[in-house]
């Protein structure tokens, strides 16, 4: 298996799947960057295996197709995966991710959010009958699901077809709503150990910063290396931030145009981690408490002033300026 740790979760599911008492909804619940989905997409490949196996063969046909897709994913390799939806208008809407096995699909937020047109693609997906004994829908970061698609949701779950298995995958319990919950098997998860994550960082193939190491192990979490797939840029401007009061002026500058140029997505996760490295600068007494305040509540203003469109240059310079002192 390529899911790193996690022994209980995964004789838990093992037992089930030997003893024939597969739930038709699970919620896997933990932090970010612990493996959830892929241990999701593996768990899918062995209620697809045509040799029965809990966690797929890797053998058989089906295995070798989600093993494909599995592949193509962990590589950001999704674009021709993506299954769209046309309107009236000849808009196109993005419903869910699909790979060459017909019965195992992905449903990732369109944007910052799932929407009630995906679960309704969702819903006429899983009313055909599987062309095997299963059929898997997972729903990674299901805590995006907006309160209309989380309601319409809730009725597949209430009355989930025969052989129909959904994997919704979130950070905590309160993302989803109580009824939601009601209807699945709730599997939590514990953050990776430290030689758990240093098995993994150890196995990526490219060079990791020394900062990033350290906090993905204190952390034991890899949502880290979301942020080094933006480029050598990126991994230089963390390394830089191990000692934030070296900073030159001008090299505060320099990372502060890095930050613009990342996506969205990218700057809320360097963001995240940001506070995350300062709050163990803190505990190790490597900053202060007032330094510490006022960055944190920087990087709050932060978050919130860049869904407003402020500028995130100027943003990230008075963080980084703060810190420096």
């Amino acid at each position: 298996m390529l899911t790193v740790g996690h022994g209980r979760q995964k004789r838990f599911l093992e037992k089930s799947h030997l003893q024939g008492r597969v739930a038709s909804a699970y919620a896997f619940i933990g932090r970010e960057g612990i493996g959830k989905k892929l241990l999701a997409l593996e768990f899918a490949r062995g209620l697809l295996c045509k040799n029965y196996q809990p966690f797929g063969c890797g053998e058989c046909k089906s295995c070798r197709l989600v093993d494909n897709f599995i592949k193509s994913l962990r590589e950001g390799e999704t674009d021709k995966f993506a299954y769209h939806t046309t309107d009236e208008g000849g808009k196109k809407h993005f419903a869910f991710l699909i790979g060459e096995h017909p019965d195992l699909i992905l449903v990732p937020p369109d944007g910052n959010q799932i929407k009630i047109d995906q679960i309704r693609e969702l819903q006429e997906y899983v009313a055909l009958k599987p062309t095997g004994r299963h059929k898997v829908v997972i729903i990674d970061d299901a805590g995006k699901m907006n309160p209309q698609a989380q309601n319409a949701l809730l009725k597949t779950l209430e009355e989930p077809p025969p052989g129909v298995v959904f994997i919704l995958i979130a950070t905590n319990r309160g993302e989803l709503l109580p009824t939601i919950l009601s209807r699945c098997q709730i599997i939590e998860f514990q953050p990776l150990k430290g030689e758990e994550v240093e098995e993994v960082l150890t196995s990526v193939g490219r060079d990791i910063p020394q900062t990033l190491r350290e906090l993905a192990k204190s952390k034991g979490s890899l949502a880290v290396l979301r942020l080094t797939e933006e480029g050598e840029a990126v991994g230089e401007m963390l390394a830089l931030l191990g000692d934030p009061k070296t900073l030159t002026y001008g090299e505060i500058i320099d990372l502060s145009e890095e930050f613009e140029k990342l996506p969205t997505e990218g700057r809320e996760t360097f963001l995240n981690l940001l506070e995350e490295l300062l709050t163990d600068k803190l505990l190790r007494g490597e900053i202060d408490t007032k330094t510490f305040e006022s960055a944190s509540r920087y990087i709050s203003e932060t978050k919130r002033g860049l869904k407003r469109g402020i500028k995130p240059k100027l943003a990230m310079e008075n963080i980084l300026l703060t810190l420096k002192g």
